[in-house]
């Protein structure tokens, strides 16, 4: 079921291109889909909104990545992502949600290689097939297809 859901979630990503540069997208891939990137609602990180400086409650939003063939978590319910939250305690994990958990409903917007994605105090680099993304702690992830690397 994971991949009609992945396959779903690729196919529904648009093909509209964005330049390089920065941006602020909720829904956001690499080109062709490799790398298929949102806001999630739902993600472990520090307690003050690195924008606005307030204070947040429980969990709060952070970035949810996935890519054809990344490993499975040994538990959770649905397709395979890795998520970071943003400051010190917002560690990378691999984690099986649901696209649910996305703030954002909006169709997801290509961006080219050498785009910077920036919220909530996480940059992430977007290359032709991959994507790195680090909070202001320094912790965080490269995803490819196939590929994960949580540091």
């Amino acid at each position: 079921m994971h991949r009609t859901v992945l396959a779903s979630l690729l196919a529904a990503a648009l093909h509209a291109s964005a330049p390089a540069g920065a941006s602020r997208a909720s829904n956001w891939a690499t080109r062709g889909q490799r790398v298929v990137c949102g806001v999630a609602a739902d993600v472990p990180g520090t307690a003050i909104d690195p924008g606005t400086l307030a204070p947040l409650e429980g969990r709060w939003p952070g970035v949810q990545c996935t890519a054809s063939g990344i490993p499975r978590p040994r538990e959770g319910v649905g397709d395979p992502f890795v998520q970071l939250g943003q400051g010190r305690s917002g560690r990378a994990r691999l984690v099986a949600e649901s696209q649910d958990d996305l703030v954002s409903s909006a169709p997801f917007v290509e961006l080219a290689a050498g785009t910077k994605w920036k919220r909530y105090g996480i940059v992430c680099e977007l290359h032709v097939s991959s994507v790195r993304c680090t909070n202001s702690a320094g912790r965080g992830f490269t995803i490819s297809p196939r590929h994960v690397r949580i540091y």
